[in-house]
């Protein structure tokens, strides 16, 4: 069965390989006129032009006439037909059985059949040979039997113009080869066309086939959440998924034509991009530098894009940001460090701080009853400072120990941290070559927060800043509402924390400064956790450092039937 939409996108190729032959035969026609002049023949070609003239603007107007309906179907049978009926005329003005355009009769039964199945296709042939036989017959038997003519006078209007009229059994034999010759080429023809069309759907279906499963890869690679990225035999970068170029920052235009060295900086450089050698790379750890100006760590390996029967062409690499991944891995270990260490400091403060009480207070009795020389009270002095200042510390011990209370309240960000940039101007340490940059929303980031407790964790961070910048620098403060989250930024642009420095950064007793504890960051990051917010801190040597906090603008259900309590290292999550 041929359906519409088969008959729809032939029926314009038919239409326009009539006007050819149409063309073809007015100008073989006339050439021959041209090249061998036969008066007698003027007025078979006058009428010759007139069928083909006529039979171009019918064409014309089946052309126009697809554009504009849909009913492709009764197109089909128009054209078929109305062909028979030109070529018809065509047949007889240019000599009947002695015309050239016989042929134009088995043209349009091949046209049909590649329009209609295998029955229609018959019954065009059976048409034209209705058409052609009867034409004949009429044309040249009243040459056969002149008494029909006398008899008949209208067929002398259909007679022959040829000279050489055949006998009746020539005239037979010719008819039932043309009878044989439509129906050998109707048949040849329509199982061609059916052969053809049987195998172009089943092409069509192939390609269906193909093209669902292309599709499917296509999801399959767009979906993956993990980068993907193919190159030839020389490196050279062919296609990028869409989580690729999310990961690396940038599009697939922006690469396509890079070598993967430039993008994969650090990736091991033996890589061999020939077939003969090819095979998978171990998975390799990189550090990448997003265009935004971080560094990130990537996973990646690499297996040979095969082809059957080719071999390699090329190289399909998969990566994934690791960063995160990394940051959790140190923050476990941070854990569990500060958890450890805080059941330690809690120990040896409790067995200290008594002791120390006691040699405090000797020290002040000793001085006081005692006639001493200068050299005498001054180290009984230094012995009572430095009583004092490991009293400071043993306390410190017991606060990072210890639980801690959370008056949660709705607080205002900004105003914490523009009290606390108030004090810090009037820190000793700050000088004219220190500049504080705000960068701040024009209204405030609200959250549920213990108010004091934030003031310290931005009193710590922004002093260590200062002792960081001794020749002066740009402490950048930053406030803003990423989501269902505030998130404050600090930097500065002083010394930076080494890659050592910055793996330990949130451990107690890691200050890189003489006069501190190591206790400040620790705070500042059990306090953050203890809000249920995360702190982050890029850094490298001599380049500053850039604290990022994130809390929750809600306060945990918890937190807030409490009263708060947050738990100390030990209970960190």
């Amino acid at each position: 069965m041929i359906f519409t939409d088969e008959i729809e996108d032939w029926l314009p190729w038919v239409i326009k390989i009539r006007i050819v032959i149409i063309i073809l035969v007015f100008a073989i026609d006339f050439a021959i006129h041209s090249l061998a002049p036969n008066p007698a023949n003027a007025a078979s070609i006058r009428s010759l032009g007139i069928a083909v003239v006529f039979w171009l603007i019918l064409s014309l107007f089946f052309l126009i006439y697809n554009q504009i309906r849909g009913d492709y179907t009764l197109q089909a049978y128009l054209q078929i037909y109305s062909d028979i009926v030109v070529i018809t005329g065509i047949v007889h003005v240019t000599g009947d059985l002695d015309s050239n355009y016989l042929s134009l009769y088995l043209v349009t039964i091949i046209l049909a059949s590649t329009l209609f199945p295998r029955g229609r296709a018959f019954l065009v042939a059976a048409v034209s040979f209705v058409c052609m036989g009867a034409m004949i017959e009429i044309a040249y038997l009243p040459t056969i039997y002149p008494e029909l003519g006398g008899k008949y006078p209208a067929l002398q209007f259909l007679t022959t113009t040829s000279s050489l009229a055949p006998d009746l059994t020539t005239l037979q034999v010719k008819i039932s080869a043309s009878l044989f010759g439509f129906f050998a080429v109707a048949y040849l023809s329509s199982y061609l066309s059916e052969s053809l069309r049987k195998a172009g759907r089943e092409l069509r279906d192939k390609s269906d086939q193909v093209a669902s499963l292309q599709a499917k890869n296509e999801n399959i690679i767009q979906s993956m959440r993990e980068g993907l990225l193919s190159t030839d035999l020389e490196g050279t970068i062919t296609e990028l998924n869409p989580a690729g170029a999310e990961i690396l920052g940038h599009k697939i235009e922006e690469l396509r034509g890079s070598h993967i060295d430039a993008v994969f900086r650090g990736l091991a450089s033996d890589i061999p991009y020939h077939p003969e050698v090819a095979s998978p790379m171990p998975r390799q750890e990189i550090s990448y530098r997003h265009p935004q100006n971080d560094y990130r760590t990537l996973g990646i390996s690499s297996s040979p894009l095969i082809v059957p029967e080719v071999g390699a062409v090329g190289y399909v690499y998969n990566f994934q940001d690791l960063t995160d991944e990394k940051r959790r891995e140190v923050e476990y270990r941070t854990k569990d460090r500060m958890a450890a260490l805080g059941r330690v400091a809690a120990g040896i403060a409790h067995e200290i701080r008594n002791p120390l009480a006691s040699i405090a207070g000797s020290v002040k009795l000793l001085q006081s009853i005692s006639q001493l020389d200068e050299d005498q009270a001054k180290l009984i002095t230094i012995a009572s400072r430095e009583s004092e200042r490991l009293n400071k510390l043993v306390s410190d011990f017991l606060l990072y120990s210890r639980d801690q209370r959370f008056e949660i309240q709705s607080v205002d960000v900004v105003t914490l941290l523009e009290e606390t940039l108030l004090l810090l101007e009037h820190h000793p340490l700050f000088g004219p070559k220190v500049h504080l940059e705000r960068r701040f929303p024009r209204r405030g980031v609200a959250i549920w927060a213990d108010a004091d407790k934030l003031r310290q964790v931005f009193w710590n961070i922004c002093d260590n800043s200062l002792k960081a910048m001794p020749e002066g620098g740009t402490l950048t403060v930053q406030a803003d509402e990423v989501g269902a989250r505030a998130r404050v930024v600090l930097g500065d642009t002083g010394i930076g924390f080494t890659s050592v420095q910055l793996e330990k950064v949130f451990e107690p007793f890691q200050s890189g400064f003489n006069e501190g504890t190591g206790l400040g960051l620790a705070l500042v990051y059990q306090i953050i956790r203890g809000h249920h917010g995360s702190i982050q801190v890029y850094s490298q040597p001599g380049k500053g450092a850039r604290f990022v906090i994130d809390l929750p603008r809600e306060a945990p259900p918890s937190m807030l039937a409490k009263a708060g309590t947050a738990r100390g290292a030990s209970d960190v999550h």
